[in-house]
């Protein structure tokens, strides 16, 4: 039977899939992510180590972790690198009875895969802002880089550059300061 239509996943059947190994949804279709390598995991582990405590100790109605899924634009869902919701955000956009996301993050950070870059600097950025996610981090760690993102107006303007010695700040979180040396190994 030729011209069968694919059937297009929602986020909320592609959430309850409950998959083998990384996937994200994009335009209904499953993709699966590329193994990670060890910077790419490292670096993951790094910035979960790096706002944990600051987090704990400051926004106890606040939600953060990795590997979940997050839904986006319809059709959509991705699965960042961390995730941060706002006690506010958490509180309308997780459902922690049916195990899920509902809603888009306050804050997603992706580490740059160094298979496929143009995803997370150009695909999820451009997805991330659509999506209405007010701060997106890209951390690089071959080039040791992170580079902070604050959504005005509909797009992403840069709001930090951090390398070398830099220490990472943001006004998201009053009194965080991670030296960028402490995220790359």
């Amino acid at each position: 039977m030729a011209g069968l239509a694919e059937k297009l996943l929602t986020f909320e059947e592609f959430a309850l899939l409950r998959l083998d190994g990384p996937h994200e949804l994009v335009d209904g279709r499953l993709e699966k992510l590329v193994r990670f390598s060890p910077l790419h995991s490292w670096t993951s582990g790094r910035i979960f180590r790096e706002l944990d405590p600051y987090l704990e100790a400051r926004q106890p109605g606040a939600f953060w972790g990795v590997e979940l899924d997050v839904p986006t634009l319809p059709l959509h869902g991705r699965r960042p690198d961390f995730v941060y919701y706002s006690p506010d955000d958490a509180a309308r956009h997780l459902d922690f009875a049916a195990e899920r996301a509902t809603g888009a993050p306050t804050l997603v950070v992706e580490v740059l895969s160094r298979d496929d870059e143009t995803r997370d600097l150009v695909t999820k950025r451009e997805e991330y802002a659509r999506a209405g996610i007010a701060h997106y981090w890209i951390l690089d760690p071959q080039r040791r880089t992170a580079l902070t993102l604050v959504l005005r107006d509909g797009q992403y303007e840069v709001a930090g550059e951090f390398s070398g010695a830099d220490t990472l700040t943001r006004e998201l979180f009053p009194g965080l300061a991670v030296p960028l040396a402490r995220l790359f190994r």
